[in-house]
C-alpha cells in the first residue's frame, strides 16, 4: 500500500485557500456585527454633535452595505439626508494607497445627499460637485478616524442683485475619537476663501481651528480648543471690518462636579469703522458652575425646542420655563468666579485697560428671591481706565445708534431736535454726566473708574452708593427713553 506524499507546495496552497475562504467569509459575518456597532456609533455621534441623527435605511451585503442618513440640524425645516457605502472588513487595500493600514473592521465613505437640500445656490456654487465628502475608519480596538473634505469652488452665479463671485481652496477635516479612552480631537483647515457680489466683499485666509477633549464626569464635553484666523476682510461700501492674526484659545475642565473655562482672544490688528485697533488682548476665566445645574438647563432648552416644534405658542413656553430656569440659577452660580485680566486695546486714538474680579457668596438652591440679600452676596472689583479720545469714539458710536433707533422708532419733533444737536456736543455731555455721577474720575488726560462692591456696600471711585437706588434709577432713565420714544 502505498502513501501520498504531500508537498511544501500543496501545504502552502491549501493554507492560502483556506486563508482565502476565511477572508471571503469574514466580512460577511462581520457585516452582522457592523451593523449592530455602526447603530451605536451613530447614537454616539448624535450625542457629541448634539445633532439628531438617525439611520434611515441599512441594506446589508457581503462585502459592503448601503447605509441612508438623517441629520435633522436646529433651525433647519428639513432633514439633511447622507449615502454611505460601509466596507466590511478585515482588509480593504484601498487604505494602501493611503498610506494606511489595510486590517480594519470597517471603511465608511460617504457624500451629502444633493437632493434632500432642495438648494439651488449650493448646486451653483459646486456646479454638480458633491459639496460634502466623506471616509471613516473603524479598527478593531474600537477607534474611529475620519476625514472630511468640501471641495474647491472656483465660479459664479447671479443673484437679485447682480453676479456674485465665489473663489475657495476648499476645506479639509480631520476627526478622531478613541473608544478606550473617550478622546476625541480633531482640526479643520481653510486656506482661503473669496466671495464678492454688488453688495459686499469677503475675503478670508489661513482659517484654522483645532480641538481636543473627552466628556467629562457630567456628560458635559470639555477640552481645548484653538481658532485662529490670519485675515478676515467685509466689505460693505459704506462700513468695512477686517481683523487680522486673530487667535481664539478656550480651555475648559471638570472638577468635582464643577466646569470652569478660560477664554483668551488676541488680535494683532482690527478695522472697525474706519478706526484702527490692535493689539487686542481678552483674558477671562469663567470657574466653578455647577454641572450638574447646566445639564439642568439644557434638559430645559430642549424642552423649550419641542414645545415650540409642537406649535406652542413661544410666549406660553417662555412663562412656563421662566420659573424652571430662575429655580436652577443659584445652585448654577453659587461657587461661580469670574475673572477678567486683563482686557487690553490699544489704537490711534488711545489704550482702554480694565481688568474684575467677581464672585457670589453664601449663594444655594435655597437663597431666597430677595434683591437686597443677592446684592448683598456679590464680590465684585473692576478698574478700568481709558484715553479721552478712544472714549469719545465709543461713545459716539453708541450715541449715532441710539440716533438711528430714534430716527426709526421716534417722532417728527424728536428727529429735528436730534438732528440739530451737534455730535460733538452731544458727546461732551455724556461724559460729563458720567464725570458728575462720579462714574469718571480725569487724571492727566485718562479716565479712570473703580467700581467695589463687598457685603451689600457699593463703593463707585470710592464714593459710597445706594446700589438698589442706583439700580432704580438706571432702570429710570432707559424706561423714561423708552417714553420719549413713543412720544407723539
Amino acid at each position: 500500500m502505498s502513501t501520498k506524499k504531500i508537498s511544501i507546495a500543496e501545504i502552502v496552497l491549501w493554507f492560502f485557500v483556506f486563508i482565502l475562504i476565511i477572508i471571503s467569509l469574514t466580512p460577511f459575518a462581520l457585516g452582522f456585527k457592523i451593523k449592530s456597532d455602526y447603530t451605536t456609533l451613530i447614537n454616539d455621534v448624535s450625542e457629541l454633535s448634539q445633532f439628531d441623527v438617525a439611520v434611515v435605511n441599512y441594506d446589508q451585503g457581503l462585502f459592503s452595505s448601503a447605509v441612508t442618513l438623517a441629520v435633522k440640524i436646529p433651525n433647519m425645516p428639513e432633514q439633511v439626508l447622507f449615502k454611505e457605502e460601509v466596507i466590511h472588513g478585515p482588509l480593504y487595500l484601498g487604505l494602501l494607497s493611503q498610506g494606511k493600514s489595510p486590517l480594519v473592521v470597517a471603511v465608511i465613505k460617504g457624500e451629502l445627499d444633493m437632493a434632500s437640500l432642495q438648494k439651488t445656490f449650493i448646486q451653483q456654487i459646486f456646479a454638480g460637485n458633491n459639496p460634502l465628502k466623506y471616509q471613516t475608519t473603524i479598527n478593531f480596538s474600537g477607534d474611529v478616524a475620519a476625514q472630511f473634505y468640501i471641495p474647491a469652488v472656483d465660479t459664479s452665479f447671479s443673484d437679485e442683485h447682480g453676479p456674485v463671485y465665489v473663489l475657495s481652496s476648499g476645506v479639509i477635516m480631520n476627526e478622531y475619537y478613541s473608544s478606550t479612552t473617550g478622546l476625541v480631537k480633531g482640526d479643520i483647515q481653510m486656506p482661503s476663501f473669496k466671495i464678492k457680489s454688488q453688495v459686499m466683499a469677503m475675503n478670508a485666509e489661513s482659517i484654522s481651528m483645532s480641538f481636543s477633549g473627552s466628556m467629562g464626569a457630567n456628560d458635559i464635553m470639555v477640552g481645548d480648543s484653538v481658532v485662529s484666523i490670519n485675515l478676515l476682510d467685509i466689505d460693505s461700501g459704506e462700513e468695512q471690518f477686517a481683523v487680522k492674526d486673530l487667535v481664539l484659545h478656550s480651555v475648559s475642565a471638570d472638577s468635582a462636579g464643577l466646569i470652569n473655562t478660560n477664554t483668551r482672544v488676541d488680535a494683532r490688528e482690527l478695522l472697525a469703522s474706519n478706526q484702527k485697533f490692535g493689539p487686542l488682548v481678552l483674558d477671562l476665566s469663567v470657574n466653578g458652575i455647577n454641572a450638574e445645574s447646566l445639564n439642568q438647563i439644557q434638559n430645559v432648552q430642549s424642552e423649550v425646542e419641542e414645545k415650540l416644534e409642537q406649535g406652542v405658542p413661544p410666549e406660553q413656553v417662555n412663562a412656563m420655563m421662566t420659573g424652571q430656569i430662575m429655580s436652577i440659577v443659584p445652585d448654577l452660580i453659587k461657587q461661580a468666579e469670574l475673572k477678567l485680566n486683563p482686557l487690553s486695546i490699544n489704537s490711534e486714538l488711545g489704550k482702554l485697560e480694565a481688568d474684575m474680579d467677581f464672585t457670589l457668596d453664601g449663594i444655594n438652591a435655597d437663597t431666597p428671591a430677595d434683591p437686597m440679600f443677592l446684592l448683598g452676596a456679590i464680590s465684585l472689583d473692576l478698574n478700568l481706565s481709558i484715553d479721552e479720545q478712544l472714549l469719545k469714539q465709543f461713545i459716539q458710536w453708541e450715541l449715532e445708534n441710539n440716533l438711528q433707533a430714534n430716527i426709526q422708532l421716534g417722532s417728527e419733533k424728536s428727529k429735528k431736535i436730534e438732528s440739530n444737536i451737534p455730535m460733538e456736543q452731544k458727546v461732551s455731555e455724556n461724559i460729563q454726566g458720567m464725570i458728575d455721577e462720579s462714574w469718571l474720575v480725569m487724571n492727566e488726560g485718562v479716565y479712570i473708574s473703580k467700581i467695589s462692591m463687598h457685603q451689600g456696600e457699593l463703593l463707585i471711585n470710592n464714593k459710597p452708593v445706594d446700589p438698589m437706588q442706583q439700580i432704580m434709577s438706571s432702570m429710570g432713565e432707559v424706561e423714561g427713553g423708552a417714553a420719549a420714544q413713543q412720544s407723539p
